[in-house]
């Protein structure tokens, strides 16, 4: 939200603006208006919060990948027990996640390079879904801005 300020004062009888040095005020005296514009957030502000949340469930789901993928990379390089029930977990997890990559490039010894190709196609598709989400919302809105716009006239008692 957007908050502008106008201060405005205005001229006595003689058509003389006050100098600061000059007006000594009692606030009693001094009439203050003041306007307050505010516009409601429309329909733009809501459907933007709604594809930023969007790109932040896809930021969470690319770590959630990532961090299965690099769990089952780890547990491949370190021939880890597949009898253990987290271990097990983790594979049978992330399976469908490596296997469409499986067969581009053969697998030298417990390296799996489908985890490591999936790992990378799933970041750039995730990291390009989130830059044109991220490119859709990044224009400026005018809703929601506040103008707030003050008055300040001295009675004749006050500059006395």
């Amino acid at each position: 939200m957007t908050i502008r300020r106008e201060d405005e004062e205005i001229a006595d009888e003689s058509g003389r603006r006050p100098v600061a040095e000059d007006r000594p005020i009692a606030r009693d005296d001094s009439v203050v208006e003041e306007q307050v514009v505010h516009s409601s957030a429309g329909g733009w502000n809501l459907a933007r919060g709604w594809i930023r949340s969007l790109g932040a469930v896809s930021m969470f789901a690319l770590a959630v990948v990532a961090t299965l993928l690099v769990g089952r990379l780890g547990f491949l390089l370190a021939e880890a027990n597949a009898n253990n029930g987290f271990v097990n977990f983790i594979y049978d997890v992330s399976k469908p996640l490596a296997e469409p990559f499986q067969g581009i490039v053969a697998n030298s010894g417990n390296l799996e390079y489908a985890s490591v190709i999936a790992m990378g196609v799933y970041a750039v598709a995730a990291l390009l879904l989130i830059a044109v989400l991220f490119a859709i919302t990044a224009g400026p809105s005018a809703a929601g801005e506040k103008v707030v716009t003050s008055r300040t006239q001295q009675s004749e008692r006050a500059v006395r």
